[in-house]
């Protein structure tokens, strides 16, 4: 579909996972993922290479792994890229429930993948990876990326606040949100473990 609208409530009542970039994505067998619907964000193509949909936002990770990308059904990404569905970036602050008008960054795509899960209508999300911590040098599953080591001083502490805020926001619909990642320094959305989710 070459237009967000499209994607209005499409899953309605279904399962996601969401595999977010932290270290403890590394630790799960993903091949259990099999018959799930998948939403890869930035390099989780590198450890998943089929997600049902992708989301990407940052250029130099076009330039990178441009073969991955065009690979999988769909991906979303921000107006101006080189290829995949834009959407309109409306800032930092916010919760998007209408990608028709745009979408909020909320300095992480796993809060830009949020938006686009929650407007296609999944019921019960589940975030694979998602810890916003570093595991000693390790700042990714795949290992470390020299430009993100100070994170956790600087990125990590509004991501946390913008994914609060999105608790807050989703509290008022039907749509659950699990954190798979005991390993996570965030505490608003319910911890499950991995073979739990993948039990619903």
């Amino acid at each position: 579909m070459e237009k967000i609208s499209g994607y209005k409530n499409l899953h309605s009542g279904k399962n996601i996972f969401i595999l977010s970039s932290g270290p403890s994505l590394a630790d799960l067998d993903l091949s259990l993922l099999k018959n799930k619907i998948v939403m890869g964000l930035n390099r989780s193509t590198q450890i998943y290479p089929t997600p049902y949909y992708q989301c990407v936002f940052d250029y130099r990770l076009f330039d990178l792994f441009p073969e991955s990308y065009r690979n999988v059904r769909q991906l979303f990404t921000l107006q101006d890229r080189p290829f995949g569905l834009p959407l309109k970036l409306l800032g930092g602050d916010g919760f998007s429930q209408d990608l028709e008008e745009g979408i909020y960054s909320g300095y992480t795509i796993s809060y830009f993948a949020l938006q686009v899960v929650a407007y296609m209508g999944f019921k019960n999300i589940f975030y694979l990876g998602l810890d916003l911590k570093h595991e000693g040098p390790k700042t990714h599953f795949f290992g470390q990326d020299p430009q993100t080591l100070n994170h956790e001083q600087t990125e990590f502490p509004r991501m946390i606040k913008m994914l609060n805020y999105s608790a807050e926001v989703l509290t008022s619909t039907d749509i659950n949100v699990y954190n798979c990642s005991h390993e996570s320094t965030l505490e608003c959305f319910p911890k499950i473990s991995y073979e739990e989710a993948l039990a619903f």
